[in-house]
């Protein structure tokens, strides 16, 4: 528990106040006489910042001493890029099997999926990265508008696929999945920084810890779509032309639709465009739900191709009610920033 103490504010001159610093804390921080701290006001608080204080240049090390799976290995290496580390060293024992592939796996990898992770470092058994994402170039909103814009494209494209059993198309959506996961991982990395540190959530334009919780749930959402999307690419791409694929045309267009209503009113903080959102996103789970029981499972069709129409319809009302989760954190967003609202 943090150490909490009560110090008597001072005047001096005609308009200064002064308060002393904790001795503990100026020796834990090598501070002495004649040096800069940084003063930050943050909802109503001052936060007191040391001059040389980089919260995140900091070296986080994973020791891999059994045969794994590499994508065990990159897991612990993705919640390290996440906890927001900037040195992430991946050590593997010198005993293990196929260790060049191993190192070379891991590598791939990273570039694939984690976005501004550079390789400084590397030997045999071991490799070293580097975070070099610049923050200030890239405002949380204007992140997750470019994850919006992957996300929808490929949506967008994915129905199309479906409905003209375009296959080149279907495996366009499943590559860009990786561009989405880079996008996601790096917002959610960004907001975990801007939670531990008042610096980080200024240069990301965000206003209080509420509003970035609530980010994640967006990021997280979109991320959750993106891989919808793909699951419907990938399944077209196992199965044989579908006859009735028309049944699902409206639904699936109305889940597009909804989905991009809810950023809409994400961007423009309408608290009315949201309301629209969430009571739309139960019609359209209603009309899934209707299609599925009364056209889907009553038809007269191959079992294949049934099971196929019953998970896209599956896929398309889980991307609503993610749609209809992003409407909901829009408000929590909303109302953290404005403590009078009017409802009308």
């Amino acid at each position: 528990m943090p150490n909490i103490e009560r110090r008597k504010v001072q005047k001096t001159g005609s308009s200064s106040f002064i308060i002393t610093l904790p001795k503990e804390w100026v020796d834990a921080v090598k501070l002495k006489s004649g040096d800069h701290v940084y003063v930050y006001e943050y909802e109503g608080k001052l936060v007191i910042m040391p001059p040389e204080m980089e919260v995140f240049q900091s070296q986080s090390t994973i020791k891999v001493s059994a045969d794994i799976p590499t994508d065990q290995v990159f897991r612990m290496l993705v919640a390290s890029y996440l906890s927001g580390y900037s040195n992430i060293t991946i050590i593997f024992d010198t005993n293990l099997p196929n260790l060049a592939k191993k190192v070379s796996d891991i590598k791939n990898l990273a570039r694939v999926k984690l976005a501004g992770v550079e390789v400084v470092e590397e030997s045999y058994n071991a490799v070293t990265f580097k975070i070099l994402l610049n923050i200030k170039e890239l405002p949380i909103v204007s992140a997750l508008r470019r994850l919006h814009l992957i996300v929808n494209n490929m949506l967008q494209d994915g129905i199309e696929a479906l409905l003209t059993n375009n296959r080149n198309l279907a495996e366009a959506v499943i590559q860009r999945d990786d561009e989405a996961d880079r996008f996601h991982h790096m917002i959610v990395r960004e907001l975990s920084m801007a939670l531990i540190d008042v610096r980080i959530q200024h240069e990301l334009g965000l206003s209080n810890i509420i509003e970035a919780m609530n980010y994640r749930i967006i990021a997280r959402n979109l991320e959750r779509i993106a891989d919808h999307a793909s699951n419907i690419a990938k399944r077209l791409l196992k199965t044989e032309k579908i006859a009735k694929v028309d049944i699902i045309k409206n639904i699936s267009y109305k889940t597009l639709e909804i989905f991009n209503k809810a950023m809409e009113a994400l961007y423009s903080q309408s608290r009315r465009g949201a309301e629209e959102v969430i009571q739309g996103a139960r019609e359209v789970v209603e009309q899934i739900d209707k299609v599925l029981y009364e056209e889907i499972i009553p038809a007269k069709m191959e079992e294949r191709e049934k099971a196929f129409l019953v998970m896209v319809c599956d896929s398309l009302r889980r991307i609503v009610r993610y749609s209809n989760g992003i409407a909901e954190a829009s408000l929590n967003i909303k109302a953290s920033k404005s403590p009078e609202i009017e409802v009308k």
